[in-house]
């Protein structure tokens, strides 16, 4: 049996793809390495092996900086927002996808439009309406912001999704005597998991990840995120950087983990989106 010969252009592209996987794998793989050793001997040396496992890094990243509370604290706004960017967003994606009305590309550009929004933007606005209004510290009042920001993400992957859902299957339940709503609910979104999971990862990396709003809106320790407290380490006059590499790989668990479980299902939402737009 003859070894399947590849061009030139195959080899270039597979060296290509290696190497900006590598780019992006190295800076994991340093914060691993840094979060067992001591502040000087990463100074030291960067790409030197540790020379003695110091796993003490790893419990004082978890007391410095209170990682088990704002784990906690970061989850419960992950997990709002997911739920708030999700439905409305999958209920704004059905209209878009399977409507015809007046105007409908011209809504659809209004809210995907909103992705050339940078968060730097609107912070000194939104701090100055929510100082007046006396709304600093409230999580419902951030996840909503949360889910603004993520909403034409959510919107662009979903409603390319269910345009990929034959219109038969609606036809069909319509017959039948379902109404919108039930067309909606018991066919159309659990069709639409796929989609749904996809672009609730992407969308949770963005709430997990997200150190201006913490920093902007939330002065109580107590109701502090994940982002926040990685800033515990660094000083006005001095930086642990070996305890702050240990919390840096204890924050990025969740995500691997996440990805991990519904990479597939990551996988089969946007490719199926992407059949047809």
């Amino acid at each position: 049996m003859k070894k399947k010969r590849h061009s030139v252009g195959y080899y270039i592209g597979f060296g290509v793809f290696l190497a900006v996987a590598l780019v992006n794998i190295y800076p994991m793989i340093f914060s691993i390495f840094c979060s067992f050793k001591g502040n000087l001997e990463i100074f030291s040396s960067f790409t030197a092996l540790p020379k003695k496992l110091r796993f003490e890094n790893y419990v004082t990243a978890w007391n410095v900086g209170n990682i088990g509370k704002y784990f906690l604290n970061t989850l419960i706004l992950a997990a709002g927002t997911l739920a708030v960017s999700g439905f409305f967003g999958a209920m704004a994606s059905y209209i878009l996808a399977k409507f015809q009305f007046r105007g409908k590309s011209k809504w659809y550009l209004f809210f995907i439009s909103g992705m050339m929004i940078p968060i730097q933007a609107v912070l000194i606005p939104l701090s100055y309406i929510f100082g007046k209004l006396g709304i600093m510290n409230n999580y419902p009042v951030l996840i909503l912001l949360y889910a603004a920001f993520c909403f034409p993400m959510t919107i662009l992957i979903l409603t390319g999704f269910m345009n990929s859902i034959p219109t038969e299957l609606e036809e069909a339940m319509v017959i039948d005597g379902a109404s919108v709503y039930q067309v909606f609910f018991r066919m159309i979104l659990p069709l639409s998991v796929p989609g749904i999971v996809s672009v609730s990862i992407f969308n949770f990396i963005q709430v997990w990840n997200n150190l201006l709003f913490p920093l902007i809106f939330i002065s109580d320790k107590n109701k502090g995120t994940i982002s926040l407290g990685l800033l515990a380490f660094f000083g006005e006059y001095s930086t642990d950087y070996s305890s702050s590499m240990a919390g840096i790989c204890l924050t990025t668990i969740p995500i691997i983990i996440a990805y991990v479980f519904f990479q597939e299902k990551i996988e089969n939402g946007l490719m199926s989106g992407a059949v047809k737009g």
